[in-house]
Formats: C-alpha cells, structure tokens, sequence
C-alpha cells in the first residue's frame, strides 16, 4: 500500500499492508487524513520520529472481532497506553510515561491507504458527519483543549495566529460567546475570521490581554504574546517548534504570567459538536489530493494563505 513517512520528503513510498496482531484491534481503511503543522515539524525533524506520519483521518473499520465495528466509519483519539485494554480517559492517555501517539511517536500513523488501531480508541462518526469533518474532529479537539484552559472572563482573548488551529480556535471561542481579537499575516484568512465574528488587530498590541492563545505556529509568536500580556495574565501555548526559542523570563516571573501548555484534547467531545452542527469545519478544507501527489499537497499545505488540505487515499 502507499504511504508517507517522516523520512521521504515527503514522497509517497510501498509499504506492506498491515495486519491485526491482536484481538482487541481494528483494521481501518483511511477515507480521508489531514496534514497539520505537526507532520511538517516531523518531515523536518521534529522528535526524530521516522515511520508513517497523518493523525488527523476518517475511515471505515474492515477488520474487527467485534462485529458492532464492521462498516463503520470512525476517527480515533490519538495517544495510546500499549498493552492497556480496555478504554483509559484521554486525559490520563497523553501525558502516560510510556505513551505513543499516532503517526508522532511508537506508532504508525494514518497517511496511507490502512491503518490498525486498538478498538479502545475509536470513536464513531454519527451519520451527519462527513469523512471530510470527521478527518477535522482532531484538530478541532486540540482548539477545544486550548480554550479550556484559559481563565473564565468577559474580557477579549487575543489569538496569535490566522492559520488552520487559529481559525478552529476562533470558532471555539465564538461559540461560547466570548470575544475575540487576533493577529495574522493573510488577508484571505483574516478575512475568515472577521466573518467568524473575530476583530482583526492591525497594531502591535499593548500589555492589555488577560487571555491569550498562541497558535501562529512561528517561533516570535510567544514573545508577541508575552509583550501583549498584562500582569496575571494566562498565555496557551499551542506552537511546536523544530528551533529553539530564545526567551527571557523575567517579564513572566515580574508579571506574575501564567504560561500554560496545550496539545490533544477529546476527540468524541469535538465530533458530538459536529454532530450537533454547533461548529462548522468542511469551508476549511482547501483541496483533496491523492497520496501518490503528496509532495505536491504538501507544498500546497504550507502555503501562506493555505488552511487545510487532505488525502483521500482511495484516489
């Protein structure tokens, strides 16, 4: 079967079609997987992970012991606890000492035409949700998970960022009727979100933000943060960087600022707020490309006014 991987550059590769080793696994075939900022650090070398890459997917189980599985379409959370059986809250899951994560770390991910996963971490999509939203319920999860954490308030949240997780951000935040100023550097995604009812900030901003969420994706996304913090505030930082930031603490320890990590979130959780049609996902999407064309959708996915392309490997 065809496949991408974080050691090819990333063009498409033959690799064997996996098998079930254990009677607690499924066998998915990928409809459809997204590429997200994190499968760009891998192709350039973050966490030296070298096997398949795609976290981000919709598909249909083909192979189960348990019947209740065959036929449906799932997408899946993304860490797993090897050995464990049995369902283990995502929470506990992702900060597990001996965790993989799909497509990321000790395990092969979904950019290819199968992909086996233990059953505990399926999670159905409802009939109303398409492949192409189902393949956006992990991302919108991580959106959820950064929102979470910041303090409850009536004051305007700053968005650092116009890209893919900014724009899921954005809505997570409009729905739950806060407001909502960011910093971007395309017109065509600041326009989207000033539709989503977002004001777009064209000045530096002054240490005026409680609130902040840092997903530009750029290594000076956190210092702009930082600068844009008045005293207390809560920054969330959503950005993986290959280089290292250099940074001085001292406004964060004289400021008293909270600097708060966010990476997964839960995955059933975002996919019960497809179902209710509560966010939408699929005007995000930009193109569908084949896997045997990834070098083209992979220079087309970090373009600057890209959101999110996919593959449907059925292609």
């Amino acid at each position: 079967m065809l496949a991408i991987t974080a050691a090819n550059d990333p063009e498409p590769v033959t690799v064997p079609k996996p098998s079930r080793t254990r009677e607690d696994e499924v066998l998915i075939r990928v409809h459809r997987v997204g590429i997200c900022a994190t499968d760009g650090e891998l192709l350039r070398g973050y966490s030296d992970w070298q096997g398949i890459i795609g976290h981000e997917f919709a598909g249909e189980v083909v192979e189960s012991d348990l019947y209740s599985w065959i036929r449906r379409r799932v997408t899946a959370h993304i860490n797993i606890v090897p050995g464990h059986k049995g369902h283990i809250p995502y929470t506990d899951a992702k900060h597990h000492p001996d965790r993989q994560a799909i497509g990321i770390r000790g395990r092969e991910g979904a950019m290819a035409e199968f992909i086996v996963l233990p059953e505990q971490l399926l999670v159905a999509l409802p009939d109303n949700v398409s492949d192409a939203a189902g393949a956006m319920a992990e991302p919108l999860a991580a959106a959820m998970d950064g929102v979470s954490r910041l303090p409850v308030t009536d004051d305007p949240v700053l968005l650092i960022g116009d890209g893919r997780l900014a724009q899921l951000t954005a809505r997570v935040l409009r729905m739950e009727g806060r407001t909502v100023h960011a910093i971007g550097r395309s017109d065509r995604k600041l326009g989207m979100l000033r539709d989503a009812g977002v004001e777009i900030i064209t000045n530096e901003p002054g240490r005026e933000y409680a609130a902040i969420i840092e997903c530009s994706g750029s290594p000076s996304g956190l210092q702009t943060a930082i600068d844009a913090a008045k005293p207390e505030a809560t920054i969330v930082l959503k950005s993986t960087y290959t280089e290292t930031v250099e940074l001085n603490p001292s406004r964060i320890a004289v400021d008293e600022l909270k600097l708060v990590g966010s990476r997964c979130g839960d995955v059933e959780a975002a996919v019960k707020l497809l179902a209710e049609g509560a966010i939408e996902v699929e005007d995000l999407i930009d193109e569908v490309y084949p896997l045997r064309d990834a070098k083209a959708a992979f220079e087309h996915a970090f373009q600057p006014d890209t959101l999110k392309i996919q593959f449907d490997p059925r292609m």
